[in-house]
């Protein structure tokens, strides 16, 4: 068995889609999916040879398993927080990891959504700020812009690395799997790869040796990738009874984990894959002691369909465990404003650029701040209705203040943060909430209407699509 390490440098903004039911917005993901890494792989072989049984062995069956690829930065990959760690609300600097914590925390805590490096006792968050840009719809039949249509898409920028593995089950394998794809390739990946995105660099790294865990003290099973578990009946399954049969030796004594449900979409068949449920990437899992088989399920992955990136997972030993681990917060890299006077016509470019920024920020604000809105509006008609009346933000604050007791009473009860409905959405009318960050030496204040309508419109528009997924949800 061997393991080839590999990174790939975006040199377009890059989409790799996740399911949405929104028709409007398509979402990207943080890192690059193992199925797209298998997806290159088998069009490269096809491309010279036919799908022989060597195709099979090596793409289809298993003999190669394509993890999922993370950004990597300042030589640290990043991966998706582990559920099981918290950061504390109003001391953001200090985080806990609630699997191995006997009591539960002073303060109150709130999750880590970004993806993070662990170190000792040292958490770094990674920041990726995405961009949204508005397209036109093609009409099919003419190949030209429908009138009146349109939809976003939410791209990762340029200039991103992410590292990913390839272990193989036969070293006489290696060869045949970098001819492939040779150090230095351009391919394109991910959504709309035929346009403006998905451009990247292929290059084979050296193979890293795996670090040593101490040989006792306490163990953290940690998911890095959604993970399939079939019962005994051969249907996925989200018991941990059936978690701790691909465990040798080893037993679960305390699980912090998200379930959800994955489909695919099989372009040889252009039909949908079954739907699994799966243990989220994130679920952690403490285990009696390290299972005999965990090199085995580091290098080849846990559970069902590994060699399509799910099962990722990784085993921590820790012999103490501190009490609270340090949260370090991303700083954005800045740039020095050169030592001359700007020209008119470079200040009306940033001036549009620093706008058309802006205007991502309130939207990724936006959807952020609805889904942290506990608990939730049910109520449709009711966000239809604040949707219609933002087209004009001070009257909506006086809409607000004349709002019937029955609708005031879903806002007041419902909160983003520490506030409820009501005090958020008039702290944004006020500017005391900031909805995007200061742009240097440009105003933006001849916006701040525009920029408010847009957070209202997507924050409201998220809510509904949230309750329509739930809807979803709760028919199956």
């Amino acid at each position: 068995m061997k393991k080839l390490h590999y990174t790939i440098s975006s040199l377009e903004p890059l989409i790799i889609t996740q399911h949405s039911d929104d028709p409007n917005m398509y979402e990207t993901l943080q890192y690059i999916r193992g199925t797209v890494i298998q997806g290159i792989f088998a069009q490269r072989y096809l491309k010279k040879k036919t799908a022989d049984s060597e195709f099979t062995r090596l793409i289809v069956s298993g003999d190669c398993i394509f993890s999922n690829a993370f950004p990597l930065e300042k030589g640290k990959t990043f991966v998706p927080a582990p559920i099981a760690l918290v950061q504390e609300k109003y001391y953001p600097e200090k985080a806990h990891n609630l699997l191995v914590s006997d009591n539960p925390p002073s303060e109150q805590t709130k999750g880590i959504s970004s993806l993070i490096s662990v170190e000792s006792k040292h958490i770094s968050p990674l920041t990726i700020r995405k961009e949204i840009r508005l397209h036109n719809q093609i009409d099919n039949s003419t190949r030209t812009a429908d009138d009146g249509k349109l939809f976003n898409y939410q791209s990762l920028p340029a200039g991103l690395v992410f590292k990913g593995t390839i272990t193989l089950k036969n070293d006489s394998d290696e060869k045949i799997i970098q001819k492939l794809l040779p150090s230095g390739t351009p391919i394109r990946i991910g959504r709309s790869a035929t346009s403006e995105y998905g451009k990247v660099s292929f290059e084979w790294i050296d193979n890293i040796a795996d670090e040593k865990s101490p040989e006792s003290g306490q163990v953290i099973m940690t998911l890095l990738s959604d993970a399939i578990i079939y019962n005994n009946n051969g249907f996925s399954s989200l018991a941990t009874d059936d978690l701790n049969n691909y465990l040798n030796d080893s037993k679960i004594e305390r699980s912090i984990s998200r379930k959800a449900r994955i489909e695919g979409f099989l372009n040889v068949w252009k039909l949908r894959k079954p739907s699994e449920n799966v243990f989220a990437a994130g679920s952690s899992f403490l285990l009696n002691k390290l299972p005999s088989n965990s090199s085995e399920l580091t290098n080849l992955g846990l559970g069902e369909r590994t060699h399509e990136g799910y099962g990722q997972v990784s085993f921590s030993v820790l012999n103490t465990t501190p009490k609270e681990l340090e949260f370090n917060e991303w700083e954005e890299p800045r740039l020095d404003k050169p030592p001359f006077e700007t020209p008119k016509l470079t200040k009306n470019i940033w001036k549009s650029t620093c706008l058309k920024q802006a205007k991502e920020e309130v939207m990724l604000k936006a959807l952020g701040d609805a889904d942290k809105t506990q608990p939730v509006i049910s109520s449709n008609h009711l966000l239809g209705k604040l949707k219609a009346m933002v087209f004009e933000p001070e009257m909506f604050r006086d809409f607000l203040n004349q709002l019937r007791p029955t609708a005031k009473n879903h806002l007041t009860k419902s909160y983003v943060s520490n506030k409820n409905l009501v005090e958020h959405f008039k702290a944004v009318l006020s500017n005391n909430i900031k909805i995007h960050s200061p742009k240097q030496d440009v105003d933006l204040s001849q916006h701040e209407d525009e920029l408010k309508r847009l957070y209202f419109e997507q924050y409201f528009n998220q809510l509904r699509r949230n309750n329509i997924n739930t809807e979803k949800d709760e028919k199956r």
